[in-house]
Parts: C-alpha cells; sequence; structure tokens
C-alpha cells in the first residue's frame, strides 16, 4: 500500500486538474479498482473517476487529459502508477444503473477488461473521496440491496448459455479432434457462464476480472469443491486425456450449476 503522507500528496495535485472537466461544483471524484476493493498491492495502480453534472466543452477536454497524462508520468517515475482518469457524468451513470438493476445491463466491451466493463461493480465497491452533493453516495445506496432483475437476468442468460453447450455435439467434436485453441476459448466462455450464475445466486455483484475465486470462497451456494474445480477446468494436468478430462470437469461443473439454478426456481415458485 501506498504511504498516507504520499497519497495525499498525489491527490492534492491530481484533483484540481480533474475538477477542471466539471463545469459547477457538482463533482464526485472516486477511487475504483484493485483500491476500492480494498485488494491492492504494491504492484496496484490507481484508477481515479470522477462524475460531473456539466462537463466542458468537449475541445477542452483533451488539454486536460494531456495534463493528467504528463502528471502520471512524473508519479511513474516515482514509482506510483495513476491509471489516468475516467471521466462520467451523473446522467449516463444513472441510465445504465437503471438498466442493470431492472435486469437489462450489458458488460461494456473495454481494451482493458476481458470479459466487459461491469458498471455495478466499480460503483459499488469505490470509496468515495470528494462528493460535496451525495451523488456518489446515492449510487451506493441503490446498491446495497442485490436486485430481483438482476439475479433473473443473470441466472436465465448464463443458464442458457450453460444449457445449450452442455449438449451441443461441436464441443465434444473438438475434443475428439484436439482442436486446443477452440477448447481454451470454450472453457473460459463457460467458466465465466458458471461464475456469473454462482455470483448472482449469492447476491455478490460480479467483480470483473479481478479475484473471482477469492470472493466466492465463502459464498453458501456453490457447487461442491468449486475453487479447485474451476482451477482444474483452467489449468488441466498435463497428460494424454488432458482435454477429455478437461471437458468432463467442465460438464460437470455445468451439472452441478445448473442444479443450482434449479433450486433457485423452485424457491422462487
Amino acid at each position: 500500500m501506498i504511504d498516507p503522507v504520499l497519497y495525499d500528496e498525489m491527490c492534492s495535485v491530481f484533483f484540481p486538474i480533474f475538477k477542471k472537466l466539471s463545469v459547477t461544483d457538482v463533482y464526485s471524484i472516486t477511487l475504483g479498482g484493485s483500491h476500492g476493493k480494498g485488494i491492492a498491492s504494491r504492484a496496484s495502480d490507481f484508477d481515479f473517476r470522477i462524475y460531473y453534472e456539466t462537463p466542458i466543452e468537449s475541445e477542452k477536454m483533451k488539454p486536460v487529459f494531456e495534463e493528467v497524462s504528463a502528471l502520471c508520468d512524473q508519479w511513474k517515475a516515482r514509482d506510483v502508477k495513476v491509471d489516468g482518469i475516467f471521466p462520467r457524468s451523473y446522467a449516463e451513470v444513472d441510465a445504465q444503473l437503471d438498466l442493470w438493476l431492472n435486469g437489462h445491463g450489458k458488460l461494456v466491451p473495454y481494451e482493458w477488461t476481458v470479459w466487459g466493463y461491469n458498471i455495478l461493480t466499480d460503483i459499488y465497491n469505490q470509496q468515495i473521496i470528494e462528493d460535496p452533493y451525495g451523488r456518489a453516495a446515492q449510487w451506493k445506496e441503490r446498491l446495497s440491496v442485490y436486485p430481483h432483475a438482476l439475479k433473473e437476468s443473470q441466472v436465465n442468460h448464463y443458464g442458457s448459455s450453460l444449457e445449450y453447450w452442455r449438449n451441443d455435439y461441436h464441443y465434444l467434436n473438438k475434443v475428439n479432434q484436439g482442436d486446443i485453441v477452440f477448447l481454451a476459448y470454450i472453457t473460459c466462455r463457460l467458466v465465466q457462464d458458471i461464475v456469473q450464475i454462482i455470483y448472482a445466486l449469492n447476491a455478490f455483484y460480479y467483480p470483473g476480472d479481478g479475484m473471482n475465486l477469492k470472493y466466492s470462497q465463502p459464498f453458501a451456494i456453490k457447487p461442491s469443491d468449486f475453487e479447485a474445480r474451476i482451477t482444474a477446468a483452467l489449468q488441466p494436468t498435463p497428460s494424454n486425456d488432458r482435454n477429455a478430462e478437461q471437458y468432463n470437469t467442465v460438464i460437470g461443473l455445468i451439472d452441478d450449476t445448473l442444479l443450482l439454478v434449479k433450486k433457485y426456481r423452485e424457491g422462487t415458485k
């Protein structure tokens, strides 16, 4: 973790530049990423977000971003990595939260995230630093209870994928053919589907790319030996039957996950 004195210095030089993106004093500055989640290491960067009600004109934004970039370079030379700034309007976030909380949200593809940016875990876990009008705090309050509509949409969407691939003959054919490129992809995709369902059943916001199996450890609802079996699926032991063993591990996880989905649906009738 960074020294508190150094952190205060970092905030004091970055924040005045961040605030240039907002026309008014209605803004919020938060810290997301691993620092926001409380799992940062010495190698973690600082992911700051600024939210505003009224942004400056678009042509005036570029000089601000250039200022931030130059400052990031200065701090990188001091072995402190600040990952720029992620600016968004309150209206944009409100609209995205409305979609997700009503079961219609979509992961947003970005270069820096494998499965897509998930606004829920970002907003829920971010640490509020400056929030003079309490707007960021209102978002966290909205997410304090995991919504039923979100659970339903996640279980249905990813459950449909698992049900399809569970019996798809192409999957087994690729195992028999030893098509490792296909198998690498489909294994990761199906593990992702499984993980999404398990997080939803446990009413825990999916943490994105980071620490999926760490957060799942205390879950009450999950297949037996969940973390070990997921690891075995993604990192199969080298052998002549590795593809078949990987396939059987994934199918077993799918069956156990769909059984949990069935129990959930029976319990909601």
